[in-house]
């Protein structure tokens, strides 16, 4: 074999290249790890997420699904939420890191942001530059120490009683671009549906208790006073009315005491 040429059998394969890592703004979730928004892996990660939305048992559980929701669908770095009651003080708040929590609050407390924007003209607000940005001059100076250079803003169309917002965070700049759009227009469809749900479940859940409160009180009061059941209800409904206190809070205090409460702080 001295002196022989190597055939390509006898010498040794090269190894494959290795892959370079994606990166770019066509993808989305951790630095480094980022995924490419496409049409079919869209569809199948809004398949998985709704489970997720759908099978929670409150409003505040549904609300923190859908930020960890928003940043596997949408992906982003980071994400946070806010509903807000008709009077726009805020109800329920969730985010999957703590720099997205003070990212999303800290607009609310300066009364600036993409959210509050998105929410006050019904449309996604997209900042591919925080740095470069006109626009919320107090909020993009906090913005710049958190660390996210780029976001998504969403409005959360609840009904006519109830607003919310979504807001995706990336630490990078020229992140987000209108296909990131048209994927949180998709998730948050469900989100809001979600969240409509699981807030009418909430309040059946809360009257069916109440009522069944109402009801173990009249037994009480029946037992103790010799009254009927219009009596007693009527008892519980003027107890109610005269010390300004829920008729359930009423209701919950005679079960654990076995009595009327001799007053109420209605200062509290």
């Amino acid at each position: 074999m001295t002196g022989e040429p190597l055939t390509p059998s006898d010498a040794e394969p090269e190894p494959d290249p290795e892959p370079e890592p994606a990166s770019g703004p066509e993808c989305g979730g951790e630095l480094g790890e980022r995924r490419l928004i496409e049409p079919d892996n869209v569809a199948q990660l809004l398949s998985a997420a709704a489970p997720h939305l759908y099978l929670q048992p409150d409003v505040e559980s549904t609300v923190n699904a859908v930020v960890h929701q928003g940043v596997e669908v949408i992906g982003g770095d980071a994400a946070g939420a806010t509903l807000l009651r008709p009077r726009g003080r805020r109800e329920v708040a969730a985010a999957t890191t703590d720099r997205a929590e003070e990212a999303d609050r800290v607009q609310f407390e300066l009364s600036e942001g993409p959210s509050l924007t998105a929410l006050t003209e019904q449309v996604p607000i997209l900042v591919t530059d925080s740095t470069t940005e006109p626009r919320w001059p107090r909020w993009t100076a906090v913005i710049a120490e958190i660390g996210y250079r780029s976001m998504l803003a969403m409005p959360l169309d609840l009904g006519p009683h109830y607003s919310g917002t979504v807001i995706v965070f990336w630490e990078l700049a020229e992140q987000p671009a209108e296909r990131h759009v048209a994927v949180a227009k998709l998730l948050l469809r469900h989100a809001a549906i979600a969240i409509t749900d699981a807030r009418r479940s909430s309040t059946l859940r809360e009257a069916i208790d109440a009522r069944y409160q109402i009801g173990l009180a009249q037994g009480i009061l029946m037992e103790r006073y010799g009254l009927d059941a219009t009596q007693s209800f009527e008892v519980l409904r003027r107890y109610s009315r005269d010390n300004n206190v829920k008729l359930s809070r009423v209701a919950g205090d005679v079960v654990r005491t076995r009595s009327l409460p001799d007053a109420y702080n209605t200062g509290e």
